[in-house]
């Protein structure tokens, strides 16, 4: 609807603060037990949002080293074919209700 309106959309959180990456750090209680690090690099949840209709993205960086790779991830995007976008929303699908842990709903 957004895109039919030529509005700016905006993708944030783009590793879902970090549960997505494989090298997040596995800590914490959500409403189920340990939360799980996820399926991912940051070169394929970045490559996955930059391959929707986005039209600018926000990506939290800790450190010097982050802000470099998402630099550079950046500069040599390509988007991901609809093939590829599948694979990965399937992959992080069991990790999807973590990453809804602040909400009331599931």
């Amino acid at each position: 609807m957004a895109v039919e309106k030529q509005m700016g959309i905006i993708g944030m959180k783009i590793p879902s603060r970090g549960r997505l990456l494989a090298n997040w750090p596995a800590v914490g209680p959500y409403a189920g037990g340990k939360m799980q690090a996820g399926p991912l690099g940051m070169k394929e949840a970045l490559y996955y949002v930059l391959s929707l209709p986005v039209s600018t993205v926000i990506i939290g960086c800790d450190n010097l080293t982050q802000l470099e790779e998402n630099m550079k991830l950046a500069r040599e995007f390509t988007p991901l074919s609809e093939q590829q976008l599948t694979a990965v929303s399937d992959r992080t699908a069991p990790i999807a209700q973590q990453a809804l842990f602040f909400r009331r709903w599931s």
